[in-house]
């Protein structure tokens, strides 16, 4: 439950306060909400936490067995912020700003693309559920009718940006967020090979092109295309520095074939990664 916070000079305008003692714990038999402010702060909690009370109410004159409520004002940022999911059940909705893109977390831990469109069936299907939950005294018709219609759809979604915007190193090789089959896929498995792939032996050699062959076998094991081999220098130059302090050699001498490109003092393990 909450309180209503009155606006001093408007009237019977009303935004929503949460109860301090119950705000953000969990109710052992929680009461059916009475106005579309509680409906949503109660699934939402951390966006009420950062933009405020979902909508202003207007208190129409009434009696003692029916006081109308009408939601007159909706905040945009807050339903722009409940687009990103629900907290308590490990939802996760951001907008990939690198590539424009609509990224949704998937029960497997992996990120996925999503729509706009099916985010804004998702706000629909929320402001209609809320109406239907609501008490006789409710008016509903802004829930169901006006902030459904597809001026207000869409710039929530347009809001959304700004408020569930990831930066490009949401996906990186170091992030601890995957997605599938990102570009940064090569980088993470890359990584892996360096570590598990590659020892330090002192005086041992490791050819690229035998390097490349040997990513390229664990690349395909993944069902991935595999990157061009200049691609593939560019990328596992720094990690083996990083990892052994060694550097690509273009003078080493193969076979009695000399400027072979390469490391010294390290070892390619013979069995898969």
């Amino acid at each position: 439950m909450g309180t209503e916070t009155k606006l001093t000079g408007i009237g019977n305008l009303t935004l929503y306060k949460p109860d301090p003692f119950s705000y953000g714990q969990p109710a052992q038999q929680p009461e059916p909400p009475k106005d579309p402010n509680e409906w949503f702060v109660q699934r939402y909690p951390y966006a009420y936490q950062m933009h405020g009370s979902p909508f202003l109410l207007l208190h129409e004159p009434g009696n003692d067995t029916y006081k109308p409520i009408m939601p007159v004002t909706l905040n945009m940022p807050f339903f722009a912020q409940i687009l990103g999911g629900r907290r308590d059940l490990g939802h996760h909705v951001i907008y990939f700003e690198a590539e424009c893109s609509w990224y949704f977390k998937d029960w497997d831990g992996l990120y996925k693309i999503t729509t706009s469109d099916k985010l804004i069936n998702l706000y629909m299907a929320l402001m209609m559920k809320c109406a239907q939950d609501m008490p006789n005294n409710i008016k509903n018709l802004n829930l169901v009718h006006e902030w459904r219609s597809d001026k207000v759809c869409k710039a929530i979604i347009t809001r959304a940006k700004s408020v569930l915007v990831a930066d490009s190193t949401f996906f990186s090789a170091s992030s601890p967020h995957q997605r599938v089959k990102g570009p940064e896929i090569h980088e993470r498995l890359l990584m892996k090979y360096v570590s598990e792939a590659l020892s330090s032996e002192p005086g041992n050699l490791v050819m690229l092109k035998d390097a490349y062959e040997a990513y390229c076998r664990l690349v395909k094991r993944k069902e991935l295309v595999p990157v061009k081999r200049s691609d593939f220098t560019a990328m596992v130059v720094p990690v083996i520095k990083d990892q052994f302090n060694v550097s690509l050699r273009n003078d080493l001498v193969v076979d009695g074939k000399s400027g072979q490109r390469g490391w010294k003092n390290v070892r390619l393990q013979a069995g898969p990664v």
